[in-house]
């Protein structure tokens, strides 16, 4: 990989300047979580402009989640996507976080359009880490590479691949995660989440999770630190979707 020169006050106000220890580690990879789901929600047009604030990153203009001017829109926004930022963060800082989902669904009859999966992996004992492997150590340049690529890849497979978003009121935007299992306790749930069995939703979460779907797949980010990988994959049913024939 090129090298690449970015600015250190630029990289601060994104992501934590120092990615050494496994708690630097945890709030890089939170900020990771965050940073890309603001820059496809932002590329969908999956909220309003004012939802964002811009950031620089070397030759990109990253756009990160802020509070919306309006009232109203700040009361539901912060109800749900810092909510769900903050119970993300929860889970992967106890290593119990395997894979989060963001859906977009058609309100019309409950067809799912798109899903970005966000796996998860740790290094350390007792964790379903995806058979990953954590032999080598990862530097903070590589890593702001790693990031670089990954925003210039979603960026360019959005632009090229999915039909634009007119229309937002015509769908639903869920996220729904999953845990390891063999350390999660079976009661947990993190801020802004709660069991899909007792949710009250209008969309019928059983039949979605139940439908096996022919789909297309694009790994969209890989990035690792010593202490953590997370993986981003865009995925589409074949029918009744966005993806671009």
């Amino acid at each position: 990989m090129s090298s690449l020169n970015i600015d250190s006050r630029e990289w601060n106000k994104l992501f934590p300047s120092d990615i050494n220890t496994e708690s630097d580690s945890i709030l890089f990879i939170h900020r990771l979580f965050t940073v890309t789901l603001s820059v496809l929600t932002a590329k969908r047009h999956i909220f309003s402009n004012d939802h964002f604030s811009s950031k620089k990153l070397g030759s990109l203009f990253v756009p990160l989640f802020t509070r919306p001017t309006s009232f109203i829109e700040q009361k539901r926004f912060n109800s749900t996507v810092f909510s769900w930022i903050q119970g993300v963060s929860q889970a992967i800082s106890q290593s119990y976080l395997k894979l989060a989902t963001f859906f977009v669904i058609s309100k019309k009859d409950d067809t799912v359009l798109e899903m970005y999966e966000y796996y998860f992996a740790y290094n350390n004992t007792g964790s379903d880490t995806h058979n990953e492997s954590f032999l080598s150590t990862t530097s903070t340049d590589d890593i702001q590479q790693q990031v670089f690529k990954a925003i210039e890849q979603i960026n360019q497979f959005i632009d090229e691949r999915l039909e634009p978003i007119i229309n937002r009121s015509d769908y639903r935007f869920c996220l729904k995660i999953q845990y390891n299992t063999s350390i999660t306790p079976n009661d947990y749930q993190p801020t802004g989440f709660i069991d899909s069995c007792e949710i009250i939703s209008p969309v019928n979460w059983k039949k979605i999770l139940t439908t096996k779907m022919q789909s297309s797949r694009k790994i969209l980010a890989q990035i690792k630190t010593t202490h953590h990988k997370m993986l981003l994959v865009f995925r589409t049913p074949t029918l009744n979707s966005t993806f671009r024939k």
